[in-house]
């Protein structure tokens, strides 16, 4: 009897529970793990908000320990035991839970003569931040000073760097003395749109050149004529 003693009294100590509670977000692993020189297996329960006062198992909270349903783990040669405890999808809420770990299979009613001990964790909700899907666009067009028009608005001057959601534009850029860009473009969301070119420079008509209408076949004989009449007068009278 003495011997049997020293066996139980040695496994309580080294299932003292740890100092304060472990805290975890829940949708985290939470490891648990302790201490048990002397015993094959751990059973391990918990009761939190909600659940069943006399405990339901770690990996499924439908269950009940009064049913006899347990999350058991096995203890090393070495006297060791641990369990990786996934909080994800179990549906439990947020707030203080009590995770039993006991030597026998006994729910929280029937702990009397049992050797166990209590691991306090502390779940809370993770805080959801939603981001802005955005995407941009770089319009680098020369001559720089170009005004930018999307879907209308004035926008700024090239070259312009410019973040926009996800979608579909209709992108214009003028400027004095050469002829408009229109473009349909499109901006994804983390992506950078680039349109990179030049504006194509007005061009403007020369004046036709002004020349002397060319003088008719007849227009030349006559002054053929009056050439050779004027040289006979000219003789004659000398």
């Amino acid at each position: 009897m003495h011997r049997t003693g020293i066996a139980v009294l040695l496994i309580a100590v080294l299932l003292l529970p740890n100092a304060g509670a472990m805290e975890a977000v829940i949708g985290e692993t939470v490891t648990l793990a302790g201490s048990a020189a002397g015993a094959d297996t751990i059973y391990l329960f918990m009761t939190g908000p909600n659940l069943d006062p006399g405990g339901v198992p770690l990996h499924d909270p439908s269950l009940s320990a009064a049913a006899g349903q347990f999350t058991t783990v096995r203890v090393s040669s070495e006297g060791r035991w641990e369990y990786s405890w996934s909080t994800a999808g179990l549906g439990i809420d947020a707030g203080s839970y009590s995770v039993f770990a006991v030597t026998e299979p006994r729910d929280r009613r029937n702990l009397q003569g049992a050797t166990y001990t209590i691991l306090p964790v502390r779940l809370s909700q993770g805080s959801i931040t939603l981001r802005e899907e955005r995407g941009s666009l770089q319009v680098t067009i020369a001559p720089y000073g170009a005004r930018v028009e999307i879907d209308s608005d004035y926008r700024g001057e090239t070259p312009l760097g410019i973040s926009l959601p996800p979608g579909g534009y209709h992108l214009v850029v003028t400027h004095d003395g050469y002829e408009p860009f229109i473009m349909d473009i499109s901006v994804y969301d983390d992506r950078t749109t680039s349109i990179v070119t030049n504006l194509t420079p007005i061009m403007t008509p020369e004046p036709p050149e002004t020349t002397a209408p060319p003088a008719t076949e007849a227009a030349g004989w006559w002054v053929a004529v009056a050439g050779a009449g004027l040289l006979i007068g000219y003789r004659l009278r000398r």
